[in-house]
């Protein structure tokens, strides 16, 4: 796997990691506030990214 692919991986993995636990406190979860806290913890993504990941995770319906 090339650096670049993992380093993707791993940027999926704490965004996901993130919304589950915005799930867990809140009931719900706004890609909004998924990248606020990413963006806080130094990871850089965008909306798409989060969406894809929370479509992903059946946290969001388009």
């Amino acid at each position: 796997m090339s650096v670049r692919s993992r380093a993707a991986r791993q940027r999926r993995t704490r965004i996901g990691r993130i919304a589950r636990h915005l799930r867990q406190v809140n009931g719900q979860v706004r890609p909004g506030e998924v990248i606020d806290l990413a963006v806080g913890c130094g990871i850089k993504t965008s909306r798409e990214e989060v969406v894809h990941v929370l479509t992903r995770l059946r946290m969001h319906r388009r």
